[in-house]
């Protein structure tokens, strides 16, 4: 059997045990956050559609906002660098919504890889029913917030 020289062939989707998670308010008028994972390992990963994020007790997690990238044009994430995710704040609606002080963040690996949640903190957060959106993983900051 022939060794594959493809660069890609042993780089795996990234998981949680991977990274380092960060979310920071973004706009405060629509309650936005930017949401940030770096590679901690040695080794690259490929950073697969959206993240999954969940709100503190609350239950139910962000819808997804745009189309992600197909395997082959996903973000491949070498050590030490980062990608980007826009989490679209609910509107106040005054109707069964409510705050939280931080979220939970997976990876979708489209697989079963174990996985553990990444946690930040996200004061005041407002959470309206089926209203938060989160955007596929960018290789920057500015596309994953214009979305």
């Amino acid at each position: 059997m022939k060794p594959t020289t493809d660069p890609d062939y042993d780089v795996f989707p990234c998981s949680t045990f991977d990274l380092t998670f960060s979310a920071s308010l973004a706009e405060k008028t629509t309650g936005s956050y930017l949401l940030k994972i770096t590679n901690k390992t040695a080794k690259p990963c490929r950073v697969l559609g959206h993240p999954i994020v969940t709100f503190g007790s609350l239950g139910g997690s962000a819808i997804q906002r745009g189309t992600a990238p197909s395997l082959e044009d996903s973000i491949r994430l070498e050590p030490g660098a980062s990608a980007y995710a826009g989490l679209m704040g609910g509107p106040h609606t005054g109707k069964a919504g409510a705050t939280v002080d931080s979220i939970a963040m997976t990876m979708d690996t489209e697989s079963d890889l174990a996985q553990k949640p990444l946690k930040a903190s996200t004061p005041g957060l407002y959470v309206a029913p089926d209203k938060n959106s989160v955007t596929a993983w960018m290789d920057n900051a500015e596309d994953a917030l214009s979305l």
